[in-house]
């Protein structure tokens, strides 16, 4: 590896090497906030800082320093915009270092801080927790963003799945004509309990409004993804801005969870929380 090679350009080879689209993002997103804190501490441009900078280790202490105290945010927390970065972020750092130093052929082999898990939900909080959510649409919400994020509660506590087993369901997935309906979830299929299935039974519902009409033209058939977009995206590039119902991104999913559940409860309670453990 020439370690004279531009950053920014080492940076787009090492992500190229990435199969994972989700793990190709997260290492994106801290390799251009190392780069950035660098230059802006240097006062220059990017473009003048090389691979060699990047796996300085004064530079990489100086970096983690300031992201540990919160100083390179990129978004607000609950406890302010600059509050302290939690253990699992700096653990996500240290590995993006680390697997970019082992790409350069530079292994830096740095030790990443303990993560940390929330506390799971008993059953009968999450059953609780789900019934209060299903009932009251949280004021400055969307009702089919509502809908959705619930639906999804609903799944994580019958399946015991998160975001990454629950993102690429699809209409087929669901089964909720049955006398026990049931919902498939990497390939495994969970019953479901009659709030649940009334949650879904809603979404489906608003998922067809969403999708219908000249959806169909534009996706050449049925929308078959279960989590769609719940309103207009954005006009980007001079193209026109993507209407409602095309397949929803797990951020957007993410942040609408967020959203509901810190608006409806007054803290987030991660969906991965609704997981409860069986009984041993």
């Amino acid at each position: 590896m020439n370690l004279t090679e531009r950053a920014t350009t080492a940076k787009e080879h090492f992500l190229a090497t990435l199969a994972s689209k989700g793990t190709q993002r997260q290492r994106r997103a801290f390799l251009e906030e190392y780069i950035g804190h660098l230059a802006a501490a240097r006062q220059t441009g990017e473009s003048q800082l090389t691979t060699k900078d990047l796996l300085d280790p004064e530079n990489i202490e100086a970096w983690l320093t300031a992201a540990r105290r919160g100083a390179t945010r990129r978004r607000p927390s609950l406890n302010g915009p600059h509050a302290s970065a939690s253990s699992n972020s700096m653990a996500a750092r240290v590995s993006t270092l680390n697997s970019f130093s082992t790409y350069c052929g530079r292994p830096l082999k740095l030790t990443p801080p303990a993560p940390e898990f929330a506390a799971r939900l008993t059953p009968t909080e999450a059953h609780r927790t789900l019934r209060l959510l299903s009932g009251h649409q949280p004021a400055g919400m969307l009702e089919p963003t509502w809908q959705r994020s619930v639906a999804l509660v609903a799944l994580a506590v019958c399946s015991g799945h998160g975001f990454a087993a629950l993102h690429p369901m699809r209409l087929g997935d669901l089964e909720l004509d049955r006398p026990l309906a049931r919902a498939r979830v990497r390939e495994e299929w969970h019953p479901l309990d009659p709030v649940s299935r009334s949650v879904l039974d809603r979404w489906l519902a608003t998922h067809q409004a969403l999708t219908a009409g000249h959806l169909k033209v534009l996706q050449g058939g049925n929308v078959e993804e279960l989590w769609v977009t719940t309103s207009p995206g954005r006009p980007r590039s001079g193209m026109p801005a993507p209407p409602a119902g095309l397949p929803a991104a797990v951020r957007t999913l993410e942040s609408a969870h967020r959203k509901l559940t810190s608006t409806a409860l007054g803290a987030p309670i991660l969906l991965e929380q609704f997981c409860f453990e069986p009984d041993k």
